[in-house]
C-alpha cells in the first residue's frame, strides 16, 4: 500500500498549531489536572456521589442548551460587531440565562418529588445551577477574548480554574464534605474564571442598549446550530439520565466514572488534533486531493494511536482499579471495557463531523445526529432495563457505529481513502495485542506480576503488527508528529514573548 501521507499540507498544519499551540497546551496541562482530581475524589466519594452530580448536570446541561440559540458562535462569526450589537449579545444573552435557569430552579421542588430516592438531589441541583450561571457570565467575557484572539490569557483562565477545581475539589471531600466536595470542585472553578474573566481580563464593560433587528439576526443564524446541539445533548446525556431514573444513583455513579475514564484516551491526543485539523478541512474544501491526503493524515494519526491509548487503558483497568481508585469501583470494569470501543470510535466520528462542517455540508451530520437520537432513545429505555449499565454502554457504542455508517457514503463522495486501508492493521493489532493481555490476566498467577507482563505483552504485540505492516505509514506518521511538536514548541516560545508585550 502506498503512502496516504503527503508533504503538501504540512505548511498548513504548522500554521495551524501555532495558531492554537498555547490553547492545546493549556488543555493538555488541564487534562492532566483533570485525571488527577478524578482518581482522588475517586478514592474519596462514593459512587453514588456521582451519580447525583451526574443526573443534577443532565437538567442544568439541558437548560443551558435549550437557552443557547447559538449566540456564541453567531457573535464570533460577526465581522466587526459595533457597540449596539455588542449589547444587544450580551442583554440577550443574560435575558436567556435568567429564564433558563431560573425556570429550572423553580422545577427543583417538582424533582425533587419525581426523585424522592434521591434526597440529596434538590439542594445539589439547586447549587449547580448558581454555579452555571456564574459560569455563563464567565463565558460571555471569554467570547470578547477569543475575538481578539487573546490565547495566552484564555489559557491563564482555563489553568487556574482547572488549579482552583483540584484543590477545592478533593480538599472538600477529604474533610468529609461528601456529595458537596463535588459541588465545590465546579464552584471553584466556576468563580476563578469568573473573577479573572471580569477582573484583569475583562475586555468591555456591558451598557444599555438593544437593537431588534441584531435580536432577529441571532435567531436565523443560531437556529439551525440550536436545533442540532439539543438533539446532540441528549445523545451525549440521555444515557445518564435514564439511568438515574431508572437504576438509582448508584448505578449511575458508576457509569458516569466509567464513561469519564474511557474519555481521556480521547482528550489525551484525538481532541488536540482536531484542532490542527479542523482548519486545515476549510482551507483544502476546494482541493479534493490535498483534502482527501488531510482527512487520512488526521484518521490515520488518530486510530493508530487511539487504539494503542484504548486498548491498553482498557486492558490494564483492574489494577488501576484496585491499586489507584479502590475495590470499590470493580463494578464498572466491564462497563469502562465497552466504553472503550466508544472511546476508540468518537474521534473517528468527530473527525468525520468536523470534515463537513469545514467544507460546509452542516447537513451531513445533522443527519446522521438524528438518526442516531431516534436509535439511542429507545435502545437505552431496554438495554438499561435488560443489562443494567453494561448494556447501555453497548448502546452508546452501536449509537456511534450508526452514525459512521450514515456517514459514510458522504464522505466517501467528499475524499478518496479506504476505510479498510485506515482499519485493517489498527484492527488486527488490537485483537492481538488484546488477546495475549487477556490470556495473561487469566492466568497470571500474582497481580504484580501482571502489572510488568500484561502491558509489556499488550504494547509490543500492538507495536510490533504496526511496525510489520506498515513501516513506511509509521515514517511518515512519525515525520507528521514531529513536524506539528516543533511548529508547536517554536509557536509556545513566540507566543510567551508576545502575551508579555501584552
Amino acid at each position: 500500500m502506498k503512502a496516504p501521507f503527503s508533504p503538501q499540507p504540512l505548511s498548513l498544519t504548522g500554521h495551524a498549531v501555532r495558531g492554537s499551540a498555547l490553547t492545546v497546551s493549556a488543555s493538555l496541562f488541564t487534562l492532566a489536572l483533570g485525571l488527577l482530581r478524578s482518581v482522588l475524589l475517586a478514592r474519596l466519594l462514593a459512587p453514588e456521589h456521582f451519580g447525583v452530580v451526574a443526573l443534577a448536570m443532565f437538567f442544568i446541561g439541558l437548560a443551558s442548551r435549550l437557552r443557547g440559540f447559538g449566540l456564541d458562535n453567531a457573535f464570533l462569526h460577526r465581522p466587526i460587531p459595533d457597540e449596539a450589537f455588542r449589547h444587544t449579545y450580551f442583554w440577550l444573552r443574560l435575558f436567556l440565562d435568567v429564564a433558563a435557569f431560573g425556570g429550572l430552579l423553580l422545577l427543583v421542588p417538582l424533582l425533587g418529588l419525581v426523585y424522592a430516592n434521591v434526597p440529596a438531589l434538590p439542594p445539589v441541583m439547586a447549587a449547580l445551577v448558581g454555579v452555571a450561571f456564574l459560569s455563563s457570565l464567565s463565558t460571555f467575557q471569554e467570547m470578547f477574548l477569543r475575538r481578539e484572539l487573546a490565547f495566552a490569557r484564555l489559557a491563564t483562565v482555563e489553568v487556574c480554574a482547572a488549579v482552583a477545581m483540584t484543590l477545592a475539589g478533593p480538599y472538600a471531600a477529604w474533610r468529609g464534605w461528601g456529595v458537596w466536595a463535588l459541588v465545590a470542585e465546579q464552584a471553584a472553578g466556576a468563580m476563578m474564571r469568573f473573577a479573572l474573566s471580569w477582573g484583569p481580563f475583562r475586555s468591555w464593560w456591558p451598557g444599555v442598549g438593544w437593537r431588534r433587528k441584531d435580536v432577529e439576526w441571532f435567531w436565523h443564524y443560531g437556529r439551525p446550530m440550536w436545533v442540532i446541539g439539543n438533539v446532540s445533548h441528549v445523545l451525549d446525556t440521555f444515557d445518564d439520565f435514564w439511568l438515574g431514573t431508572a437504576l438509582g444513583d448508584l448505578a449511575l455513579g458508576y457509569y458516569n466514572r466509567a464513561y469519564t475514564f474511557a474519555r481521556y484516551t480521547r482528550r489525551a491526543f484525538a481532541d488536540p488534533l482536531m484542532t490542527v485539523f479542523t482548519p486545515i478541512f476549510a482551507k483544502l474544501q476546494h482541493d479534493r486531493r490535498r483534502l482527501s491526503r488531510a482527512y487520512t493524515q488526521a484518521a490515520y494519526l488518530i486510530l493508530r494511536a487511539g487504539f494503542l491509548m484504548a486498548g491498553f487503558t482498557a486492558l490494564m483497568m483492574p489494577e488501576f482499579i484496585r491499586f489507584v481508585i479502590g475495590s470499590k469501583w470493580l463494578p464498572m470494569l466491564w462497563t469502562f471495557r465497552l466504553l472503550v470501543i466508544y472511546a476508540l470510535l468518537s474521534p473517528l466520528v468527530m473527525l468525520t463531523q468536523n470534515l463537513f462542517f469545514a467544507t460546509g455540508h452542516p447537513h451531513v451530520p445533522r443527519r446522521a445526529t438524528v438518526v442516531q437520537a431516534l436509535f439511542f432513545v429507545p435502545a437505552v429505555v431496554v438495554a438499561a432495563d435488560v443489562a443494567g449499565i453494561a448494556g447501555v454502554a453497548l448502546v452508546a457504542d452501536a449509537m456511534l457505529l450508526l452514525g459512521l455508517a450514515v456517514m459514510y457514503r458522504p464522505l466517501m463522495a467528499s475524499v478518496d481513502c479506504s476505510a479498510r486501508r485506515l482499519l485493517k492493521w489498527p484492527l488486527v493489532a488490537l485483537a492481538v495485542a488484546l488477546g495475549a493481555g487477556l490470556w495473561v490476566e487469566s492466568g497470571w498467577p500474582t497481580a504484580w506480576g501482571q502489572l510488568v507482563v500484561k502491558p509489556s505483552a499488550f504494547v509490543g504485540l500492538f507495536v510490533g503488527v504496526i511496525l510489520v505492516a506498515e513501516r513506511d505509514q509509521v515514517k511518515h506518521a512519525l515525520d507528521v508528529a514531529v513536524h506539528l511538536v516543533t511548529s508547536g514548541r517554536k509557536s509556545s516560545e513566540a507566543g510567551g514573548g508576545q502575551s508579555g508585550a501584552r
